[in-house]
């Protein structure tokens, strides 16, 4: 009971962070002001962390990687805690290639998670500041998807759908893989 009462703990803490920083580092990208309420929330849950680490490494470029390196590396501390609350030691070895299928997990629910926001505040609140970073944040993704599909029936856009399902399918790939290849690397 105390191992997954101490995993739930760390793990929701653990993605949380991560989540924040992946999504600080599209905020970026996408040159979207950090004035908002989400911005400054981004901020406020990951300065702490992000400015010690900028004073080593300077972040270059329009992606800002210092903070996926930390995302990942937060994701990496949290199954070596794990692994060795459980005594699971042999499985160390393991931790860089889960940690990186983790954070990739990671990124496709962040991706998940803002297309079903702008979905719903397009229903209910389509003027709301929210669904518009949402909206911005979601069309890399969904303008590629537009213009293969045609028209729109009756004025309903099936791309969130249609990605939804992508992004579904994405996860269990992703899963799969990890699997394959660990189940490999235990041999």
């Amino acid at each position: 009971m105390f191992y997954e009462i101490f995993a739930f703990l760390i793990g929701t803490a653990a993605k949380f962070l991560a989540t924040a920083l992946l999504l600080r580092c599209v905020l970026q990208a996408m040159r979207i002001n950090f004035s908002n309420p989400l911005g400054q929330l981004v901020l406020t849950t990951t300065n702490w962390l992000v400015r010690p680490v900028r004073k080593l490494i300077q972040a270059t470029g329009r992606w800002d990687w210092v903070c996926v390196l930390l995302a990942y590396l937060i994701v990496a501390l949290q199954l070596v805690l794990l692994i060795g609350v459980a005594g699971q030691l042999q499985l160390m070895p393991l931790v860089p290639i889960r940690a990186a299928f983790e954070l990739l997990s990671i990124a496709i629910w962040l991706a998940i998670g803002l297309l079903l926001l702008m979905t719903a505040l397009s229903w209910l609140m389509p003027g709301h500041w929210l669904y518009a970073i949402a909206d911005r944040l979601c069309q890399p993704l969904l303008g590629p998807i537009r213009r293969r599909l045609p028209g729109t029936a009756s004025g309903i856009d099936f791309s969130p759908m249609v990605l939804s399902l992508l992004l579904y399918i994405a996860l269990i790939v992703v899963r799969r893989v990890e699997l394959n290849l660990l189940s490999w690397m235990l041999m």
